[in-house]
C-alpha cells in the first residue's frame, strides 16, 4: 500500500519558514519534520516536500534567512549536521 503524503507540506514548510525569525524558524521547522518522520512520513518524500519549499519560498519572494531555514533543515534530514540535530 503507498503512504499517503500529507497534504500541502511543501506549502506548510514555507509557511513555517516565513512566520519566525530564523533561529526559532529553524526549530518550528525542525520539530514539524520529525513530527511528520514520526507518523512514518518517509525521508525521501519528506526531503522532496522540502525541495518543494523552497520553490514556494521562491514564489513568494521569500528573504534569504527562510531558505536559509529550509535548507538547514534538509541537511538535518540528509545526516549532514551535528548529531543532536540529525533526523
Amino acid at each position: 500500500m503507498e503512504q499517503a503524503r500529507q497534504p500541502d507540506v511543501a506549502e506548510r514548510v514555507a509557511d513555517l519558514a516565513l512566520a519566525e525569525p530564523y533561529a526559532r524558524a529553524l526549530l518550528t521547522i525542525r520539530g514539524y519534520a520529525v513530527g511528520l518522520l514520526d507518523t512514518g512520513y518517509s525521508r525521501e518524500a519528506l526531503y522532496e516536500d522540502f525541495e518543494r519549499a523552497r520553490g514556494v519560498l521562491e514564489e513568494r519572494g521569500a528573504p534569504g534567512e527562510a531558505e536559509d531555514a529550509v535548507l538547514d533543515v534538509m541537511d538535518f534530514l540528509s545526516g549532514f549536521s551535528s548529531s543532536f540535530m540529525k533526523l
